[in-house]
C-alpha cells in the first residue's frame, strides 16, 4: 500500500509541476480524433463535423474530415492544401492569408513566452490572441476541449481524443 501511495504522490507532483504549454504541445503530437460543434444561428441548430488529426515526422499535419463532408487538409510550412473529395477540387491557402492563428499554434507549438496564455486552473488555459480568446480544458490525459468564436463570430467547440491507429 505504501508503494502505491508513493507512486500516486509522484504522479500528482509531476502533473502539478508540468508546464501547461508543454502539456498542449505534447498533446498535439499524438494521433487524434475530433468532433467540432458550431452553432448555426440561421436555423438555431448545432452543426457537427468529425475527423482525425495526424502529424508526420517533418511536422506536417493531415486533417481528415469524415462527416458530414469528406475533406482533407494538408498543412505544411507554406500553408494549407484543401482537398474537397466530394467535388474533386483542390485549393491552396498560403500562411499569410490565414487569419486564425490557432492552426499556427497547433502546428508550430504553444510558446508561453510569446503568447498571452493564462493558466486558469490545473486543467484550464486561456489564450488571448489579438481580439480572439481560446479556452482549453484538459478533460483527462487523453481528451482536450477547445472553445472559441471564429471570424464570423460563430461559437465553436472542438473535442480532441487521443487514439492509436495501429
Amino acid at each position: 500500500m505504501k508503494f502505491i501511495y508513493i507512486h500516486f504522490l509522484l504522479l500528482v507532483s509531476f502533473i502539478i509541476s508540468a508546464n501547461p504549454t508543454d502539456l498542449l504541445n505534447e498533446f498535439f503530437k499524438n494521433n487524434l480524433e475530433f468532433t467540432q460543434t458550431s452553432f448555426n444561428s440561421a436555423n438555431n441548430s448545432f452543426d457537427k463535423s468529425y475527423g482525425t488529426f495526424y502529424r508526420d515526422l517533418e511536422n506536417n499535419i493531415k486533417i481528415e474530415i469524415t462527416s458530414p463532408f469528406k475533406e482533407i487538409y494538408l498543412i505544411n510550412k507554406n500553408g494549407v492544401e484543401i482537398h474537397d473529395l466530394e467535388f474533386n477540387q483542390k485549393r491552396f491557402i498560403e500562411n499569410k492569408d490565414i487569419s486564425n492563428n490557432l492552426l499556427n499554434f497547433i502546428k508550430n507549438g504553444f510558446d508561453k513566452e510569446l503568447l498571452n496564455l493564462e493558466q486558469v486552473n490545473s486543467k484550464n488555459l486561456k489564450l488571448i490572441d489579438d481580439d480572439k480568446t481560446y479556452y482549453f480544458e484538459f478533460l483527462n490525459n487523453d481528451e482536450l476541449q477547445i472553445k472559441y468564436k471564429d471570424n464570423l463570430n460563430v461559437d465553436n467547440l472542438i473535442n480532441f481524443s487521443k487514439y492509436n491507429d495501429k
